[in-house]
């Protein structure tokens, strides 16, 4: 028997992500399709995996499990996922630390999840993810 005491945090985490999508629908790729991207302030039409992915840390974010944009975790950049209806959420890579700068979702989990170092990867609950439940957003931090 499935027992969820026995996951670790980002499993779990994964999981409950997973069920929300089947319970409410898998998106269709039209509705992937219209999210747009914002990178330091700029339209991103780039590749959502950079074909330069190189050796150290890279901060992957992904919406319902679909690739948006791959960076290096050593730069500095801010990425604004604009959603269909209206959503909105704001990632900030300072080159020592990601964390999600802005959501505009209600409960602001995101937000309150803190900041994903190189001295705290290991050492966070949640590992290198930053997870936005209501908007499906998945930040992490991982070995290119």
């Amino acid at each position: 028997m499935f027992r969820l005491e026995s996951c670790a945090p980002a499993r779990l985490i994964a999981l409950l992500m997973a069920l929300g999508l089947l319970a409410s629908g898998c998106a269709s790729h039209e509705e992937a399709d219209r999210v747009r991207l914002r990178v330091d302030g700029r339209a991103w039409e780039g590749p959502a995996v950079s074909q330069e992915a190189g050796e150290g840390l890279r901060v992957y974010v992904t919406r319902d499990g679909k690739p948006l944009i791959d960076l290096p975790f050593g730069e500095a950049h801010s990425v604004q996922v604009l959603l269909p209806g209206g959503g909105e959420n704001t990632v900030a890579i300072t080159g020592d630390a990601v964390y999600m700068e802005h959501a505009d979702c209600d409960n602001q989990d995101c937000v309150n999840m803190g900041a994903v170092t190189r001295d705290n990867l290991e050492l966070r609950v949640m590992g290198g993810f930053i997870i936005c439940l209501p908007h499906k957003i998945s930040v992490e931090v991982r070995d290119g």
